[in-house]
């Protein structure tokens, strides 16, 4: 009998606790308004220049659209979509591409020839354009990608009501030729890491 009184009064206890839980979570103030970085300082990368083209907030999604040209006059444009929930992480990078009806393959290993963690490349091709376009997924802890791993840490977040950042970004130059195209990936494999660093501080 004293036993069955013991399960009783720690199923209570267990319910109250969840239920106490769940009223605070619930009850958190949540910041839906997405961050990005509006400082020049992190888009300072030598030897390209950069000027902000646009803003577009569009109530839980922004994009942040920025100019890039190289010192040699390699041209460059960078897309930043920003998010405080994980649905971006949702179509690949290559959906965009494909859209507009281009053919989407992997970049070249040879392209990306110092390789950053999280950030990946594909050529877009249509007719005689060919493109390089460099891309990343992240959120506070870094660049995580839009695999498992990074969906499973977005389901933890929803769960124990932890605000995050969500975003992504693109880099788009022209492929034409090898040197161009490896500037871009340059490019990329330097500013794609100062933005994750913005959003983890």
């Amino acid at each position: 009998m004293q036993a069955a009184n013991l399960r009783y009064f720690v199923l209570i206890l267990v319910l109250l606790g969840g239920a106490g839980l769940y009223t605070v979570l619930s009850n958190q103030p949540r910041d839906t308004a997405p961050r990005w970085p509006s400082t020049d300082s992190v888009f300072a990368v030598a030897p390209w220049s950069s000027q902000t083209v646009d803003v577009s907030q569009g109530g839980t999604t922004n994009l942040v659209t920025r100019a890039f040209r190289s010192s040699t006059g390699t041209a460059a444009t960078f897309t930043l979509v920003a998010n405080k929930g994980p649905k971006l992480y949702g179509p690949g990078a290559e959906v965009p591409v494909l859209g507009s009806g281009y053919l989407a393959e992997p970049a070249s290993a040879d392209l990306l020839e110092a390789p950053t963690p999280g950030v990946g490349g594909l050529i877009a091709t249509r007719g005689s354009e060919r493109w390089l376009v460099m891309y990343a997924y992240g959120e506070r802890r870094g660049l995580l990608g839009n695999g498992p791993a990074a969906w499973s840490l977005a389901v933890f977040d929803g769960i124990v009501g932890k605000p995050n950042d969500y975003y992504k970004m693109y880099l788009i130059g022209r492929a034409d030729d090898a040197t161009s195209a490896r500037e871009v990936a340059n490019l990329a494999q330097a500013l794609f890491p100062r933005v994750a660093k913005w959003y983890a501080a």
